[in-house]
Parts: C-alpha cells; sequence; structure tokens
C-alpha cells in the first residue's frame, strides 16, 4: 500500500485481468463513509482511494479484502458492524447494494456459509435485545424506607427514644419493617407480571445460507445473513435491501410515521438521512405490509436501531399509568388534609396541658395512619394482578395502563374477515356467459367459461399446494379449491403456465396482475375489485369466444355485481390478456365473469354485538367489501341499535376536511371499501370527535389503525404477526366472547381499584376523626401512637389486597364506561367516603367514653375489617340476591387480621406494648357494638342512596 495524505493506493493481485472483481472493490470502498472516491484498475491491480485523513488505512485493507472474498474474521466484522473498537460504523444506507455484501462477507444469492454463520454467533453473539435489570428486592425494599410515611414514622420513633420510649421505639421499627416487606412481596410480584408482558417468543423468519432457504429462529441472525421479506414478516434485525418488488413496512413503531414506507433497493440516500428517509433499509420491529425483499442483515441486537434506542432508556422506569397519576393527587389531597387535622389534635392536646413529646408522637402515628400512602403502588398491584388474571384466560396485554382505559372504551372498530366472519370463504356463486351459476350447477359452455375464469383466478393467487392442503389467503384458497372442484389441478397448470412477474395489490390499486408465459405464448391473469378490473376490459368471454365488450354488457355484469353483493358475497372480477404484455398496463383485458364468495358469520358474534350494545359501546364494522356486501351483512349482525345501518363509502372520505370527517364518522355504522390509510383516518376522526376508540383486526393491512387506537385488540388465533406485535391486547383466539371478556375484566380492574379506594379513604378517615372528636370533647386520648401504628399495620394492606383481587360482577357489562377524563373520586364520592369514614369514627369514640380501656380499639379495627365487605360493590349490597360472589382471598386476609387481633389482646407482652387491658364479658359487648354498628347504619345508607339514583330520571 503507498500513502499520501487523504489519498491511499491498495494492491491485490486478484484484481488483475478482473474486471468484476475491480468494479466490485470500487464499489465496496466508494460506499465507506468518509471516502470520496474510489477507482480499480483491471491492468495494474491497484485501487486508488481518495478521502478522509479519519478514515484508517486498516479500514481499507479489510473492505478491499472482503469484497475479493476473503473469509472476514468473525470478531472484527461484529466489531465493524457495532461501530466500536475505535472503528466508524457503515453508513449501509448510503452504499450499493453489492458493496453492502462485499463489506459483509456474504454471496449475494447464497448467502452465508453455515460455519462461517456459527462462527459470527459465536464471536457477536445471539440477536437479542437487553433487557432492563429487574429491581431486586433489597433495592425495592430500599425504596420503601424512603417514603414520606416511613420517614414520619423515623421522626417518631427518634422523638420515641428521645422521651424514653425505647419501647415504642422498637415497635415502630418493627411496624417499618413489616410495612416495607408487605410492599416489597407485593411490588415484586407485580414487577414480575409486567416485565412477563414482553416475553412473547418472535417468530422463525426465512433465511438463506449456503444457497437454501431455511427458517431460522431470530436469536441465529448475524450479520451478512440474507433475510426473505414477505407479508406479515416482522423484520427481525437491520438490514440492507439487495433487493425489493413493490415492499412496503410499517415503522411506525420506529419512526412514529403511521402510514407504511415504500422501500427501494436501489434509492439513493444521503449519508446523513435521518432514519425516516433510509429508504433503501428495513429495521429491526418493523412489519413487512405489502410486496416483498431480499435483505443482508447489517446489525443485529443492541446495535439496531431500536436496540440503540433501548440502550438510551437503560433502567428508567415506565411512567405511571393516567390511574397511578389520579391515585397520586388523591393522596396528595389526602396528606393535605389529614395533616392539618393531625396538627390540629396536637395543638388541642397541647392547649389542654398534654405534654409536648406525647402530642408530638401522637400526632406523627396519626398522620401515618390517617393517610393511604400506599395508594400508587396498590393501583400497580391491583392492575398487575389484572393483567395476570386476563393471562390466564388467553388475553395477553402489553401495556399496564391499557387495562385501566378497556373499562373507557366507547366504541368498538370491528375489522371484518377474521373477527366478524370466520374467515373461511367458499366460493357460492359465479356470474359467466352472463347468468349466475352455483359451481356445481355449471354444465356445458357456461362450465367452460367458468373454467376459464378458475384458471385465472388459480394463476393469480398466492396459494402453495403442500401436499393435499393449501396455504394462502382465505379467499384465494377459496377461488383454487372451486377450481379444483371442476378438475383443475393447480400443480399441473402452474408448470404449465409458469409465473414471471407479479403486480400486487396496493394502497390506490384493489387488484393483482401475474404474467405467465408458455413457450412464446404468453398470458396475463388479473383479479380483484369487479368495477376496477371491469374499466380495463374491452370484450368479454362467452361460448363463441371474446366479444365486443357493449354498454349493455356492462350494466348486465355491474347488475349482477350488486345483487351478489347485495346477498353479503365478496365479489371478485376475473379478466386476461392473451399474448401477456407490460402487467403494469392493463388494457385490452377480456372479461372473465364473477366470482362471489360467502364468509359467513362467526357462531356468536351477533350476540357478542348486542352484549357490546348492552354495555354501552357502539359498534362499527370496517371493510374493504362493497357497500352492498357491508350492507347485508351488518344487517345479518344487527350492528346498528336502531335498525337503521349508515355506510360510508372510503371514496366520500378523501377529500374530506378533518373536521368535518370528525363530525360524520361517529353517525357511521360501516365503512366500505377502506384502505389501510381510510381505517386510520377513521380511527382518529372518531378520537378527534372525543371518543374512546378499540380497534380490532388481524391482518397486516389494520396496523397503523391498531397502533394509533387508545386500544388496539389483535385477533391472535389467525392473525399476523404484524398486527399482534402492534396491538396493546392479543387475544388467543379470533372470537368475539374474548373480546367481551377482556372489556368486563378490564372494566373489573379499574372497578377494584376504586373499590380499594373506597376502603382505605373511608376507614383512615375513621381514625383521623376519632382523634380529632376527642381532642374537640376534651376526652384522653382515645388511641395512643402504639395501636394507631398497629392499626395501619393490620387493618390496611391485606383487605385492601383482597379487594384488588375481587371478580367482575355479574352486570358489569350492563354498567356504561367509565368517562376516562373525570377523576377517579368525584365531589360525590369524597362525601361519601368521609359520611362511612365518620360513621366508623363516631361509634369508636361513643365506646371510648366511659367504656373498658381496649374496647374503642378493638371495636375500631373490627368495624374497618367489617367495612371491608360493604366496599366489595358499589352497585349492590350485602343482602341483594345479585350480590357479588363470595371473595376467598378476602375471607382469608381478614381471617389473619382477626387472629392477629387476638393476638394482641391474648398474648401478654404484645398486650403491655399496646397500652391494652383485660376485656370483661361487657367490654366484648361494647367491640362486638362498636363493630356492627357502622356496618348496618353505612349498609342502610348505602341503599337508601342506591334507590335514590335508581328512581332519579336519567340526565
Amino acid at each position: 500500500m503507498h500513502a499520501l495524505p487523504g489519498r491511499y493506493r491498495l494492491a491485490d493481485p486478484r484484481l488483475r485481468h478482473a474486471p468484476e472483481a475491480a468494479e466490485a472493490a470500487r464499489l465496496a470502498l466508494t460506499g465507506l463513509p468518509g471516502v470520496s472516491r474510489a477507482r480499480a484498475s483491471a491492468v495494474t491491480g491497484t485501487v486508488l482511494v481518495h478521502c478522509a485523513p479519519s478514515v484508517r488505512p486498516a479500514r481499507l485493507c479489510a473492505v478491499l479484502g472482503a469484497a475479493l472474498g476473503d473469509p472476514p474474521r468473525a470478531r472484527s466484522l461484529s466489531a465493524a458492524t457495532r461501530g466500536d473498537a475505535g472503528m466508524e460504523p457503515h453508513a449501509w444506507h448510503a452504499m450499493p447494494a453489492l458493496a453492502t455484501t462485499a463489506a459483509l462477507g456474504c454471496a449475494p444469492k447464497r448467502g452465508l456459509a453455515p460455519d462461517e454463520a456459527a462462527a459470527r454467533l459465536a464471536a457477536g453473539g445471539p440477536n437479542l435485545l437487553a433487557r432492563a435489570e429487574a429491581r431486586s428486592a433489597a433495592a425495592i425494599f430500599g425504596e420503601q424506607l424512603t417514603s414520606v410515611p416511613v420517614l414520619l414514622l423515623g421522626a417518631s420513633a427518634v422523638v420515641s427514644i428521645a422521651t424514653g420510649g425505647l419501647a415504642d421505639a422498637l415497635a415502630i421499627g418493627t411496624v417499618v419493617v413489616l410495612n416495607a416487606a408487605i410492599a416489597t412481596v407485593t411490588e415484586r410480584s407485580a414487577e414480575r407480571t409486567i416485565r412477563g408482558l414482553s416475553e412473547v417468543s418472535p417468530a422463525p423468519v426465512p433465511v438463506i445460507r449456503g444457497g437454501r432457504r431455511l427458517m431460522l429462529e431470530v436469536a441465529g441472525l448475524v450479520p451478512g445473513d440474507l433475510i426473505l421479506l414477505e407479508p406479515g414478516t416482522l423484520v427481525p434485525a437491520d438490514a440492507r435491501l439487495i433487493s425489493a418488488t413493490d415492499l412496503t413496512v410499517n415503522e411506525s413503531a420506529l419512526t412514529g410515521e403511521s402510514l407504511p414506507i415504500a422501500k427501494d433497493a436501489g434509492a439513493t440516500v444521503a449519508v446523513d438521512a435521518p432514519l425516516a428517509e433510509r429508504r433503501s433499509m428495513v429495521f429491526r420491529g418493523t412489519g413487512v405490509t405489502g410486496g416483498s425483499g431480499i435483505a443482508v442483515v447489517t446489525a443485529t441486537g443492541a446495535a439496531t436501531e431500536i436496540g440503540r434506542i433501548q440502550a438510551l432508556l437503560g433502567d428508567v422506569r415506565p411512567p405511571e399509568t393516567p390511574i397511578e397519576r389520579q391515585l397520586g393527587e388523591v393522596g396528595r389531597e389526602l396528606v393535605i388534609v389529614n395533616g392539618a387535622i393531625c396538627a390540629a389534635v396536637a395543638g388541642v392536646g397541647l392547649l389542654r396541658g398534654q405534654p409536648w413529646q406525647a402530642m408530638l408522637r401522637s400526632a406523627i402515628s396519626l398522620a401515618v395512619a390517617a393517610v393511604p400512602e400506599g395508594l400508587p403502588a396498590v393501583a400497580t398491584t391491583t392492575l398487575a394482578l389484572g393483567i395476570q388474571d386476563m393471562k390466564e384466560r388467553q388475553i395477553l396485554v402489553r401495556r399496564l395502563d391499557a387495562v385501566e382505559t378497556l373499562g373507557a372504551v366507547e366504541v368498538v372498530c370491528l375489522d371484518k374477515t377474521g373477527t366478524l366472519t370466520a374467515n373461511r370463504m367458499a366460493t357460492a356463486a359465479l356470474h359467466v356467459n352472463g347468468a349466475l351459476f352455483a359451481p356445481e350447477a355449471l354444465a356445458g359452455a357456461q362450465r367452460e367459461v367458468a373454467l376459464a375464469l378458475l384458471e385465472t383466478a388459480t394463476l393469480c393467487s398466492d396459494v402453495e399446494v403442500v401436499g393435499e392442503a393449501l396455504e394462502g389467503s382465505a379467499t384465494e384458497t377459496a377461488l383454487v379449491r372451486a377450481g379444483q372442484a371442476l378438475g383443475l389441478d393447480p400443480v399441473v397448470l402452474r408448470a404449465r403456465w409458469p409465473r414471471e412477474v407479479t403486480v400486487p395489490r396496493a394502497e390506490a390499486r384493489k387488484r393483482m396482475a401475474t404474467l405467465h408465459r408458455d413457450g412464446e405464448a404468453a398470458l396475463l391473469a388479473v383479479k380483484g375489485d369487479p368495477a376496477e378490473v371491469l374499466a380495463r376490459c374491452t370484450t368479454h368471454l362467452t361460448a363463441a369466444g371474446p366479444q365486443p365488450l357493449d354498454d349493455r354488457t356492462r350494466a348486465t355484469i355491474v347488475s349482477a355485481n350488486d345483487r351478489m353483493a347485495a346477498q353479503a358475497l365478496r365479489v371478485l372480477g376475473m379478466a386476461r390478456r392473451e399474448g401477456g404484455g407490460d402487467p403494469q398496463d392493463e388494457q385490452g383485458l377480456t372479461w372473465l365473469g364473477l366470482a362471489g364468495l360467502a364468509d359467513p358469520l362467526r357462531p356468536g358474534a351477533t350476540e357478542a354485538i348486542h352484549a357490546l350494545h348492552g354495555a354501552g359501546i357502539r359498534t362499527m364494522m370496517i371493510t374493504g367489501d362493497q357497500s352492498a356486501t357491508a350492507y347485508a351483512i351488518a344487517k345479518e349482525l344487527g350492528l346498528p341499535r336502531d335498525g337503521e345501518v349508515r355506510v360510508l363509502e372510503a371514496g366520500a372520505l378523501r377529500d374530506l376536511p378533518a373536521e368535518a370527517l370528525a363530525a360524520l364518522a361517529p353517525q357511521a355504522d360501516v365503512f366500505a371499501r377502506v384502505s389501510p390509510a381510510n381505517k386510520l383516518q377513521i380511527v382518529r376522526a372518531l378520537q378527534a370527535n372525543g371518543q374512546i376508540v378499540a380497534m380490532t383486526g388481524d391482518g397486516i393491512n389494520d396496523g397503523p389503525a391498531l397502533r394509533a387506537a387508545e386500544i388496539g385488540i389483535a385477533m391472535g388465533g389467525g392473525g399476523t404477526d404484524v398486527a399482534r406485535e402492534v396491538a396493546d391486547i392479543v387475544l388467543a383466539t379470533d372470537e368475539l366472547g374474548g373480546l367481551l371478556e377482556a372489556i368486563g375484566l378490564g372494566r373489573a380492574t379499574y372497578a377494584n381499584i376504586r373499590k380499594v379506594l373506597r376502603y382505605l379513604v373511608g376507614t383512615n378517615a375513621s381514625e383521623t376523626m376519632l382523634m380529632l372528636g376527642a381532642a374537640i370533647a376534651g376526652l384522653p386520648e382515645p388511641l395512643n401512637p402504639m395501636q394507631l401504628l398497629w392499626l395501619n399495620l393490620i387493618s390496611d394492606p391485606l383487605p385492601a389486597l383482597a379487594l384488588g383481587l375481587e371478580k367482575p360482577e355479574p352486570d358489569v357489562l350492563a354498567q356504561r364506561p367509565h368517562d376516562p377524563r373525570a377523576p377517579i373520586l368525584s365531589r360525590a364520592d369524597f362525601r361519601r367516603l368521609l359520611r362511612e369514614g365518620g360513621v366508623i369514627g363516631t361509634a369508636a369514640l361513643v365506646s371510648a367514653i366511659g367504656a373498658p380501656p381496649g374496647v374503642a380499639f378493638h371495636g375500631l379495627t373490627l368495624a374497618q375489617l367489617a367495612h371491608a365487605f360493604l366496599c366489595r360493590s358499589e352497585t349492590h349490597g350485602l343482602l341483594d340476591r345479585d350480590r357479588p360472589a363470595p371473595n376467598p382471598k378476602l375471607m382469608g386476609a381478614i381471617g389473619l387480621c382477626l387472629a392477629l387481633q387476638a393476638a394482641a389482646q391474648g398474648v401478654g407482652p404484645l398486650r403491655r406494648l399496646l397500652g391494652l387491658g383485660p376485656l370483661g364479658p361487657g367490654g366484648i359487648v361494647g367491640v362486638a357494638a362498636t363493630a356492627l354498628a357502622p356496618m348496618l347504619v353505612n349498609g342502610m345508607m348505602g341503599a337508601l342512596s342506591r334507590r335514590r339514583q335508581e328512581e332519579a330520571p336519567d340526565a
């Protein structure tokens, strides 16, 4: 090698008399960052490289060797793709495709040799994304010790030590440790559930290695592998396109761009082009929505773009969900109010001559007992437990806040095929030679024309014959199966007419065309939307051969199409052109006929629609079918609640301003002839109208709308990887019953959080009111600091967690969705909670007047535990016929708390620590009365309130 500043001359004897090798070397070197020009000579065997001073000669030599076939060392190649070891990473998007494969040591048609791939995998590691380390139990425990309530407890312990109360300080320390331990166990369980949401193994991907097509696990990919891109493929690694045919990719997960992006292997891309403009690349985590392609892997694992983004996140914890934020605000408000009350209690005590040390300890202990400090943690735990319950019912939730959003869904947009219908197409009718026939009734001349139609449908399809089975879309499989019933053999037919070119359906192109050749003969086969196909025809096939297509015949075909669509058939038109020609130019076709395909409704679909209506949820159907077909299906389903089906065609949406569409969209029941862009447009229009939207789907073209909706629900039984990856919720089956169950569980989880909130706020308010009432009345302290701390430990955490595990109430789907914009506790809710807490606190205050010591303490504890039973439902009382089913977990929690309370009275050292005396028969009666009276009073007041709500006229 000879060098001058910014210029290097590289020599290699393999370049001599080898123009192809010289060109490969030039392309490989030209694609390097910092290289401005490279010239290779097959005469002298040298390459002259002009580059920036920062380019290292060793780098140039390595790339030249790779271009000429040197087996690259796996370790150095891995470093180059990562950009470490002091090397600049390749700007793969700016390099020519041939230069990329040369730099990666990959044969463009055969891929990597298996041995080389194994060496690279051993050196660079598996193609896995690093996951943030879970917080250890010690870290979670440590966080519990830094909360405001624990700091207050610590202050109380310091005051106790300073005033000689060593036993109090020891007891406070015990309470702190037990509280922190309970919180640690529940939070660890919640985090394990949340981390498990992403533990879904990606599907194997098709790869070319050693000239063979293999299905390879994603983790086994290495730089240099050739991956095949097909509709529905989730891109498993960053890769440079080698070839692409009408390839489109949904990159919304990476760039935020909602619509699919067209990719081009030959695109010229600047070195500094932003990620969204690198049309020559595909990136991990994105989904192929159309077309096909071949790409060479340039980066795996943490070196991918999504891996770099993930690395930036580090161990950052996910943001609070909306409900956690609301509960945080409730907690802060309660801290302020209860803090003022505690200060008032301490002030009144000081004015009455109580020792300031005792008053300070009491005020701090009351503050800790009165503030439900665990509200956000309880919310997270309740959501996580709800997710676990859903998982056991084969409902996979990907986001924590999706559970609460489910309960607020107001509109469900239902994809027709595969969701409302069974996606088991069958060819029910053929319109050929001017007449409509069932396939089994064809005979004579009509049979010959029908055979030509089905031959075209078989050729113009992506159905694969695997043994005796057909693999492909339900529509195309039904057409091929109809041809087989008439004696067509798809394998023989395709062997005679091998396919040369495919022009697939696209966003603005509702038809497919394929070019076939049999020796010198050629044939263009077209199938798709009847109107689009018919518009490109000039003749039609009859028993007498092709005839001119006049206006009268066109009108007959259009009328037949309308009749078939009105019978809920999906209708496709078929045409062909003898002699082939340019497949992009589909004019001059010969019309063959119409095929009507029946897709029966899913069992239970009609009942599910009615159940959604009963739940206060509006249903809309979104389909690519014609208006008449969509209307007939919607009518059969009972989709509109008023019986009148309102259909909007996508063409009517195209030129509408966003404001007009937002006003019009909620009035429709069906959107027909929609494209992926239309689906996204519809979802956004409904959102602009202020509605909470759920979108269901299972196809590639549902991806953008699934991501845009507040809740994207993938029907997982036969859905695509793209739909499952972008959805918030994946149903293991395609049955609509799973959707209803998911909505019911979402509502139940939200209701459970309100139950927990009702219990914690109400019972803690009772302690505050008891202490404040005693201070105002000039009574001795009814509860000492140790008893307040005991109440905080015994009556709060276990019953609250058990309430978070309540099963859905029987009528959960008979309620209306909750408003996500409203606070979780309204003013009316606060008034009710304070009323319930006041009743409990008043009963305890009465028992403290003249009753034996300990009656108020035991009575208040038991009254709080009994209050948990009233909190199990906001709509049903304990004696109602349709009251909630028994909750064994709540019974177990209450039983354990009762046992601990009995130990507080029965175990001598514990009784002395709490300052309790013996309870005689009168004391036991007083405890029972203090515990049961609030339950009866609050139960009756709740029943009166529910009755008034039932009798009130609807707003």
